[in-house]
């Protein structure tokens, strides 16, 4: 299931256009690392965020997958002190065609890893907690983005391949 889950979730990316991004900045599996926890420890009252610069402010924003509704939550603070405020309730909706509302499996970051100009997806798949730092450590893992678009075409998308997930694995 787990191996399933990597594949559609690089099949996702491959279909992600850009919604906004900073251009003068490059991400990395480590750099996005480094920030996981400060933007997923006790930041937001939901699990697995999509986060992207929305606003193209230079900082990641949040967006939540909930029955039907995506939800925008601003970043009003900075990229190392992230802090967010519901922005739009209804900042996209969906069509739900299954009984079980999908939800994102994992946390993600999109954001240009390569300088090409579009979103590439960074995936938060574990964390572990490292002892003698005293601090989580998160492991990512990112595909790059080689289609352009629609937002709406890939919030779709993504929410289609969340149901296949589900499907398979009610069917298993």
């Amino acid at each position: 299931m787990k191996n399933l889950t990597s594949a559609l979730l690089l099949l996702i990316v491959v279909t992600f256009s850009s919604m906004g991004f900073s251009p003068d900045d490059d991400y990395t599996n480590e750099s996005i690392s480094k920030i996981s926890g400060a933007y997923l420890e006790g930041k937001l009252d939901f699990e697995n965020p999509v986060m992207v610069d929305v606003d193209k402010d230079g900082d990641f924003d949040a967006l939540k997958f909930d029955d039907g509704n995506v939800s925008y939550y601003k970043n009003m603070g900075t990229s190392e002190n992230p802090s967010f405020v519901l922005e739009n309730e209804n900042y996209e909706t969906y069509s739900r065609t299954f009984f079980v509302d999908p939800k994102i499996p994992y946390p993600m970051f999109f954001a240009d890893k390569d300088s090409d100009g579009d979103m590439d997806m960074f995936v938060v798949r574990d964390k572990e907690y490292n002892k003698q730092q005293q601090k989580f450590e998160y492991k990512v893992n990112n595909a790059e983005n080689s289609m352009d678009l629609s937002t709406g075409t890939l919030i779709t998308i993504i929410l289609v391949l969340v149901i296949v997930l589900l499907v398979l694995a009610i069917v298993r």
